[in-house]
């Protein structure tokens, strides 16, 4: 986990602060709270739980491993009285033995129209079969009565942010004027906002005249907040020459790799462009992709269009591999690769072109975010509610993810190297090995430190300091 982070203070010079091991979790599809009365006729039913909470480290001892859980903040909707609101704190441990043990308990206030009161929570079984820093675990109220009992499933992921972009555009309700449309080629955020317009995005290729979206099929922001992507359609560059659909391009306005590069290890005898649905730039340098039709290299070998490939000339994972954990209806089929995330402990998030039905599961929607271990991380609605679409029902499609989360591996600090103050805005540059970044500011050392802004993929951020507050000003740069 990485927490080395870069200080500044206005008034002194540059220092660093080790702090405790700080993951933000985030509930993940399937997760629900339920409301029992033991002695009642009223049915009872599985609300569907969204939320988050801190996972901080407090002992490690190898095998066993204590947490202190904080800032739970949990909705369970829709419900009979309302909204349910779940806020509170407890404690996770897990033991690595014989077996994969863990215990939770949690002391939650639970609040609704008709409810108000702190109910205590506890697991029902201690064995777990889903790999940390996944989790997953049944709660049961300890103090509850017959007339109401509580109980959790909570299915929990190491998660700040998902990144990512549609296959339509769609109208968001909540926001103002023309920022009202969200492109199919904009980047946006899970957490409601736009993190890149497509015209930021291609504005360095050189396309004249200027295209009001190329589109985005796939992205990766890597080191320095550099976004590498791939757009659906040829276009003509007057710096690159043609762009192809299938290039791997940088928003610094550069063509990283040809289709045809991507391609070469598998030694085709045409050197078509085969297009680019999907990447995933790897610590050693390697690159997996999709690609957006079949293509048959030889007699023994054909590429399919839901394989993970790699730019060194094999197959990572065929369609059939990435797709063992789910149970689909139709069977040996390829519903293609549209969206590739490694996360940071190798687990593979993903999205599909086509709809499938799952004999588990049900519906899939070609626009849900799902794991090679077999369960689905999001629902396509859930990614978009944030911006309050005008039809919520509809899948919007997922074109391409990123994923910021607090586990990936500790890189050197990052280190601001200029300021400027006009008036009470202060412009702040950094230079850092991270993929993405966060300005944060604090009356003074140690804290409370609280973001200045959105994470961003960039070396740059603006602060607005206010003198009134205090006579100092403290600031720092995280890095994901």
């Amino acid at each position: 986990m990485n927490r080395k982070f870069a200080f500044f203070l206005l008034t002194l010079a540059g220092t660093f602060l080790v702090g405790a091991q700080v993951t933000s979790y985030e509930l993940l599809d399937g997760s629900y709270f339920m409301d029992e009365c033991i002695i009642c006729d009223r049915l009872t039913v599985k609300q569907p739980l969204r939320g988050t909470f801190d996972l901080v480290l407090e002992q490690d001892t190898g095998n066993y491993s204590r947490y202190s859980i904080r800032n739970v903040d949990f909705t369970a909707s829709p419900a009979f009285a309302g909204e349910v609101r779940l806020t509170g704190e407890g404690n996770y441990v897990r033991i690595e033995e014989v077996a994969l043990l863990r215990d939770m308990d949690l002391a939650l206030q639970v609040k609704d129209s008709l409810t108000n009161c702190l109910a205590y929570f506890t697991n029902d079984t201690r064995i777990t079969t889903v790999p940390f820093p996944l989790i997953q675990v049944d709660l049961t109220q300890t103090n509850g009565t017959v007339m109401q009992t509580f109980s959790l499933y909570l299915m929990a992921a190491p998660l700040r942010e998902v990144w990512f972009s549609t296959a339509r555009d769609f109208v968001s309700t909540n926001r103002p004027g023309p920022d009202s449309l969200i492109s199919a080629g904009d980047l946006i955020s899970n957490r409601g906002r736009v993190v890149k317009r497509n015209a930021e995005l291609v504005a360095r290729l050189g396309v004249m005249p200027v295209v009001p979206d190329l589109g985005l099929d796939s992205v990766q922001v890597i080191r320095g907040g550099e976004i590498l992507y791939s757009i659906p359609q040829n276009v003509f560059s007057e710096t690159q020459g043609l762009i192809q659909h299938g290039d791997l391009l940088s928003d610094r306005g550069q063509i990283v790799k040809r289709n045809q590069e991507l391609m070469a290890g598998f030694k085709l005898s045409k050197a078509d462009d085969v297009g680019l649905d999907a990447i995933q730039v790897m610590p050693n340098g390697e690159t997996w992709f999709s690609i957006r039709s079949n293509v048959v290299v030889n007699a023994a070998l054909t590429l399919g269009r839901g394989d993970i490939l790699s730019d060194l000339g094999r197959v990572v994972q065929s369609h059939k591999e990435l797709m063992a954990n789910f149970q689909p209806v139709v069977i040996d089929r390829d519903f293609g690769l549209d969206a590739l995330c490694v996360l940071p402990g190798g687990e593979i998030w993903f999205s599909l072109d086509e709809d499938f039905i799952d004999n588990q599961l049900g519906p899939i929607q070609a626009g849900d975010l799902l794991s090679n271990r077999g369960y689905r991380v999001f629902r396509n609605q859930e990614l978009v509610r944030a911006f309050a679409p005008k039809d919520p029902t509809l899948d919007y499609g997922l074109d391409a993810v990123f994923i910021v989360t607090d586990t990936c591996p500790p890189k050197p600090p990052p280190r601001i190297t200029k300021w400027v103050q006009s008036g009470n805005l202060i412009h702040f540059e950094w230079d850092g090995e991270g993929d993405v970044f966060q300005l944060e500011s604090a009356p003074g050392l140690p804290g409370p430190w609280l973001p200045c802004n959105p994470i961003v993929p960039g070396l740059a951020g603006d602060a607005i300091y206010d003198s009134t507050v205090s006579g100092m000003g403290v600031y720092r740069v995280r890095q994901w």
